[in-house]
């Protein structure tokens, strides 16, 4: 168990959020960073949400110049404009973890903690997911093992979602703006899907219900009211964000709206890149294929770890960085953390269910081996009697052939049958010119 003072580092509305699991577990602090930086201690462990800002930046230096252990506790996605496409101005480190300033940093997922190990962090990564999602694991559904409910009487229901942080560019706003736009012009002009009417539920950031023209559902971005838009959803549509990761958490169909058509970190089933893909892209949304949503399980899978509870595992890395900084401490040598303090993941992969793609192959799904290797036996009987009636049907054919040349050099019938096929390539030929032959 941690011994020393654990410290959440930010203010109440930064990190509540993400520090209530763990409060309900052991002691933490909510503190802002100039005040961690007068108390903290060595044997004591600050949590950070954000190293992307100068107070937060300075206040881990600092930190680390005293021997206190830092982490750094991501609790989303890494997105590639953020990362790579800030304004000159931006008041963010355009570099942040490139590399991880803290000691060790807790990753979502498998996909991120490659990320991050390709960015310079390899002895720091540790895969932990999100605790503040725990409580989702619980309505996760192998959606792509399941035939999805039909409900023709019911209107289907699409979320459209922004980002926090909708973009961070003039360019990228203007980009997610219009995408908005399309895809409310496209519901005002389409009647149904899928035989279904359409329901829009918006939940949108930085004003842009106000240029879209919406209402919208948006009550707080810290995902209190998420779960209540997600369960009155039946697909959702979203700007890259961790929000993805929640709709596919909880089995929804979910696409990526990105006009900027930027590389993704975290990838999707679908994608909506421009106005002309919309219509078949909710189509699809509205009646999944079984292929698109075992790829959005494969895609989560890798992307979020849901396997093991994540409040487990972040308190087992707490209690690690506590006990190892302690120890230190006490010996008065510098801090440093050894690699993987976590144990590994198995992580495995959502598998393919075949058989709800090709109902062709549902015999295979069949426990009874003694009626498969009476079926099996009847197939392959069933070949060989259709490989014969195929070997004399081409012998026959082959006869006709012959017949049909003896008459077509013949003296008198011959010239009738060339002419005749000359006609009949000549109305083929007008037919597929669009010309009439008559």
């Amino acid at each position: 168990m941690a011994t020393g003072t654990i410290f959440y580092v930010g203010t109440e509305s930064e990190v509540a959020h993400h520090a209530r699991p763990l409060q309900q577990r052991m002691p933490i602090r909510i503190t802002p960073p100039d005040v961690v930086t007068n108390e903290a201690r060595p044997g004591d462990l600050a949590i950070f949400f954000s190293e992307h800002f100068d107070r937060f930046r300075s206040a881990i230096h600092e930190l680390k110049r005293r021997n206190v252990a830092t982490l750094y506790a991501i609790d989303g996605i890494l997105e590639w404009r953020n990362a790579w496409q800030n304004r000159e101005t931006e008041p963010a480190c355009p570099w942040t973890m490139r590399p991880v300033l803290c000691h060790k940093v807790a990753c979502i997922g498998a996909s991120q903690a490659r990320t991050l190990a390709a960015w310079g962090n390899t002895e720091k990564v540790e895969v932990v997911g999100i605790p503040r999602l725990d409580h989702l694991r619980l309505e996760a559904t192998p959606a792509d093992t399941a035939p999805r409910e039909s409900r023709p009487d019911q209107p289907l229901r699409l979320l459209v979602m922004t980002a926090k942080w909708p973009g961070f560019t003039e360019a990228q706003h203007h980009q997610i703006a219009q995408s908005l736009i399309d895809v409310k012009a496209w519901a005002d002009t389409t009647a149904a899907v899928c035989n279904r009417p359409i329901e829009l539920i918006w939940r949108l950031t930085g004003g842009m219900d106000r240029i879209v023209g919406v209402e919208n559902s948006l009550r707080d971005t810290t995902g209190e009211d998420l779960i209540t838009a997600l369960r009155r959803s039946d697909a959702v549509i979203t700007t890259p964000s961790t929000a993805q990761l929640e709709s596919m958490l909880v089995g929804k169909p979910t696409a990526i709206l990105d006009y900027t058509n930027s590389p993704l970190y975290v990838d999707a089933a679908w994608r909506i890149t421009c106005q002309g893909q919309l219509d078949h892209t909710i189509t699809q949304l509205c009646d999944p294929p079984a292929e698109r949503m075992h790829y959005q399980n494969t895609v989560l899978a890798d992307s979020l770890q849901h396997d093991a509870d994540a409040t487990d595992r972040m308190m087992m890395l707490i209690d690690k960085m506590s006990e190892h900084a302690n120890a230190m401490a006490e010996h008065q040598q510098p801090l440093q953390f050894p690699a993987a303090l976590l144990p590994p993941l198995a992580n495995p992969t959502p598998l393919l269910c075949a058989e709800s793609i090709f109902p062709e192959r549902a015999a295979a799904t069949q426990n009874d081996a003694g009626m498969l290797s009476i079926e099996l036996a009847d197939a392959q009987r069933e070949i060989k009697l259709l490989r014969a009636t195929i070997q004399q049907l081409q012998l026959e054919l082959g006869q006709a052939h012959k017949i049909f040349d003896t008459i077509r050099n013949h003296p008198i019938a011959g010239p009738v049958v060339r002419t005749r096929e000359k006609i009949l390539q000549w109305v083929s030929k007008s037919k597929a010119n669009g010309t009439d032959a008559t």
